[in-house]
């Protein structure tokens, strides 16, 4: 939050309290809804219910709304006034209507269902019938489209009527079986002549997705074209609605946060309890156990090799130093790996090069931090062959932890298994292990003959 939307949150909350509606209605127009919305966040519980109450623009309310984080959408819902918050509920886009009665409760739509009109609980019932994180669930059903036959003037004519219509950048063209056949920009609408049919000026190569396909590959398509919407068909082509550029963005963010949360090893759930401290640990836990058993398995390695290696105890001085360079190369590799999978650059047909791409960048990077290891070893013993074990050992470690670091996003993928899920504690742990069996290997083989 910046100086001045700070300054603007002080003011609300003193207008809040003093139950100064006219002066808090004028600060509050000239405002961006998202900036309205982040001002609500920092608010206690009984001045948001304040504030609520004086918002009259119902238009405003439902963007303001629409801003605000899952959790305070839901608190919303729960306290208005079923009758206000139907109200509310209409003011908003068909998709983004399907958007909140997907997070609401049950009793919480039922009272709302007698607030909202017919012809819109059946829109709202349309969409919500798709899978969530679809692209049928995430479409508008809102948009502009007219029969092949139709002649660019009586398109601009019903263009001019259609106030309601949320975004008219594009012009669909439809046949008689409103089969998706054509499309054209408003730019193209208007330096055609108007006597020319829609059919003789259309693009028909239009790229369009089935509405049963993840929002992911939809927002992959508008990043990859740059488009300001999407159409969206069933399995016959027909055209049943759009996907606009800003629904595109929030599933950009949405996926990204995922998948940071999943590497990390912390489920996306905790977002929704992010005030209680019981439910955040339960939800953390479960990944924090399965490191400490992977951690335990080192513990056990440890010991199994201690016996032999008691002639050379410097050993155990450098055993962090691999632990942490296979752990940190793993994770990077597997990061950019993620990365790579979640934009569209890897698939799961072409994996050999990415695979010898990182084995090489890790044996690269192993013989860059083994050499200066082989050299300053040796000034914790008197023994030379230090050095040469804990450097083949480095470098060892180092590359393999490169190519597993790849390896287990690449076949969790091939799996049909969300390779965000791989890294974390998953692949640290699994360094770790490795990296010391690497490590007192290399040291028991390389002890006879130095």
């Amino acid at each position: 939050m910046n100086t001045s939307l700070r300054v603007t949150l002080e003011n609300v909350k003193k207008l809040v309290r003093r139950n100064a509606k006219g002066p808090l209605y004028k600060l509050l127009n000239k405002l961006h809804p998202a900036d309205i919305a982040q001002i609500i966040t920092n608010l206690t519980d009984i001045d948001k219910k304040g504030l609520f109450t004086y918002l009259n623009n119902t238009a405003l309310l439902a963007e303001i709304i629409l801003e605000l984080g899952e959790k305070e959408i839901i608190d919303y819902f729960e306290d208005a006034d079923p009758k206000r918050a139907g109200e509310v509920i209409m003011a908003m886009e068909s998709d983004d209507k399907s958007f909140i009665l997907r997070l609401l409760p049950e009793d919480v739509k039922e009272n709302l269902a007698q607030y909202v009109t017919l012809n819109e609980l059946t829109e709202i019932e349309e969409l919500l019938h798709y899978p969530e994180k679809t692209a049928g669930a995430m479409m508008n059903t809102d948009y502009v489209a007219f029969p092949e036959e139709t002649t660019i003037k009586e398109a601009t004519k019903t263009i001019h009527k259609s106030a309601d219509v949320e975004m008219i950048y594009y012009i669909y063209v439809v046949d008689s079986e409103e089969r998706l056949t054509g499309v054209l920009s408003l730019r193209q609408l208007i330096l055609n002549p108007p006597e020319h049919k829609l059919r003789d000026v259309m693009t028909t190569n239009v790229i369009s997705v089935t509405d049963s396909v993840h929002q992911e590959d939809a927002a992959k398509l508008v990043a990859k074209y740059d488009f300001m919407a999407l159409p969206v068909v069933n399995e016959q082509r027909q055209l049943q609605g759009i996907i606009t550029f800003d629904d595109i963005i929030d599933v950009i963010r949405e996926e990204a946060t995922e998948d940071v949360y999943r590497i990390t090893g912390t489920p996306q759930a905790e977002l929704a309890y992010d005030e209680n401290v019981i439910k955040s640990a339960r939800v953390r836990l479960p990944w924090l156990l399965i490191t400490l058993i992977g951690e335990m398995f080192s513990g056990i390695l440890i010991s199994f090799f201690q016996g032999k290696l008691n002639e050379f105890l410097v050993l155990s001085a450098f055993m962090p130093v691999i632990m942490a360079m296979g752990g940190n190369v793993g994770s990077q590799s597997s990061t950019i790996t993620i990365r790579n999978i979640a934009i569209g650059r890897i698939d799961a047909k072409h994996n050999f090069p990415v695979l010898w791409k990182e084995l090489r960048v890790g044996l690269l990077m192993g013989i860059v931090s083994a050499i200066p290891v082989f050299f300053l070893a040796p000034l914790f013993h008197t023994s030379s062959g230090i050095g040469i074990i804990v450097g083949v050992a480095l470098f060892c470690a180092m590359s393999f932890a490169a190519f597993s670091g790849t390896f287990v996003p690449l076949f969790l993928m091939k799996m049909k298994i969300d390779p965000a899920v791989a890294s974390g504690p998953f692949i640290s742990t699994f360094n770790d292990i490795t990296g010391l069996t690497i490590y007192f290997s290399v040291a028991l083989c390389l002890m006879t003959l130095l």
